[in-house]
């Protein structure tokens, strides 16, 4: 039945605002740091490393915990926006089903933003490459690292923010969390207290400079997500197909 439930879902979202921001998200990113390395690059060599460093940096501070608030936003609105959430409830299905459907959903939106800057990236390296620039690396031998690190140290915020746009009719409230959520990164981010902030468990996953700290939040990152989305599929089922 999840999958089922699953293969509809991607039928109702061909063509939505919440496909187009998984392809314009990354392109932000990916046009900022362009112009950056065009700007900057004073040597006319492009270290292919320290450009996707750059590159994740970004995301992982700014645009994704923002990327994933306006996703999940937008893919549970549409049910408020059209009434849709008792009618499919009426089918013989479950609210747990219901949500933990489109937490997958938003889990594979999640997960094809970062597959999609890293395509831009790459590009971006071709293109220098066809100015005139020098590059130096490759991309490759880090994108199965940034896909696995990014993914599982958003989860937490992917429960949280799947659960307020699923609780709420209005966008603007998940949207209003998202945004505070992450301006939180900058000042908790990279303080002592860090391991009580799952917005920044992306950051400290991705650029933490020891390996020991890229683990640990890593193994938060998977502890906290799983207990958040037990707890909230535990409470849809109590709550049913009330939305208020």
């Amino acid at each position: 039945m999840i999958f089922t439930l699953i293969r509809i879902e991607l039928l109702k979202v061909k063509r939505s605002l919440a496909l187009l921001m998984m392809l314009a998200c990354p392109l932000m990113v990916a046009l900022l740091c362009f112009g950056l390395e065009l700007k900057t690059n004073k040597t006319g060599v492009v270290k292919g490393s320290m450009y996707w460093m750059g590159n994740t940096a970004i995301w992982a501070y700014f645009m994704f915990p923002l990327y994933i608030a306006l996703v999940t936003g937008l893919l549970n609105g549409n049910e408020h926006k059209n009434g849709t959430w008792r009618l499919m409830l009426t089918l013989p299905i479950s609210a747990r089903q219901l949500f933990f459907s489109k937490f997958v959903l938003a889990g594979l939106f999640m997960i094809g933003a970062n597959v999609i800057l890293f395509l831009m990236a790459s590009i971006a390296m071709m293109v220098f490459s066809g100015m005139g620039l020098t590059v130096k690396g490759s991309l490759t031998s880090n994108f199965m690292e940034f896909l696995i690190y990014a993914s599982i140290g958003a989860l937490p915020i992917l429960v949280f923010q799947h659960w307020i746009s699923w609780r709420v009719q209005n966008i603007v409230a998940p949207l209003a969390i998202g945004v505070v959520g992450t301006m939180g990164i900058m000042q908790l981010g990279q303080s002592k207290d860090w391991v009580f902030y799952p917005w920044s468990y992306v950051m400290n996953a991705l650029n933490a400079s020891l390996p020991e700290l890229r683990m640990q939040a890593l193994m938060l990152a998977v502890v906290v997500a799983a207990l958040m989305l037990f707890f909230a599929t535990y409470w849809v089922g109590r709550r049913g197909a009330e939305f208020q």
